[in-house]
């Protein structure tokens, strides 16, 4: 095995910091919004978290692109996956996700490092931003295990449209 096929098998594991980071980082921007006298280290805590996340979505991306190379799913050289009802569907909207995650995350670490006085909060748009990368990250891991095939996927996530949706097994 090499090192990239190693890489793209650990995408189950890499994706938990990014996630958990996404989820945990609306409460210390909360905390941020207040303005006055020690609040600096909330703005430390969200920094720290945000750079977690973002370093880790990047990782989470990457060894996600390797690992549906990999297994197949995408044709050597493609980006996306082409959306047909099915498996492949509950991919790309695992893809759009993860990217959204990514960008989001990004753009929450931005608002972060604007420039403020000492005394002031993080700002709303940090808290926005957020909040956002939080749901997010939380689709994106809701689709993500479907995706190992060990439960089905409701069929909303399919693409499949109800004539064609399978019948759900009987007792």
């Amino acid at each position: 095995m090499d090192w990239l096929a190693w890489f793209a098998s650990r995408h189950t594991w890499l994706v938990h910091l990014p996630a958990a980071a996404a989820l945990i980082i609306p409460w210390p921007i909360l905390a941020a919004q207040r303005g006055g006298r020690g609040i600096r280290p909330w703005w430390t805590t969200c920094r720290f978290l945000a750079w977690a996340g973002f370093i880790g979505a990047i990782l989470a991306v990457a060894s996600g692109y390797l690992a549906a190379r990999n297994l197949g799913l995408l044709v050597h050289g493609e980006l996306w996956v082409m959306p047909r009802p099915g498996p492949t569907y509950l991919l790309r909207i695992h893809e759009i996700g993860g990217l959204a995650c990514l960008l989001l995350g990004g753009a929450c670490l931005r608002s972060l490092y604007r420039k403020r006085q000492d005394h002031q909060g993080i700002g709303l748009v940090a808290l926005l931003l957020g909040l956002l990368w939080g749901a997010s990250a939380l689709a994106t891991s809701y689709a993500g295990p479907f995706l190992l095939g060990r439960t089905p996927a409701p069929s909303c996530l399919l693409g499949l449209s109800a004539e064609t949706a399978p019948a759900p097994p009987s007792r």
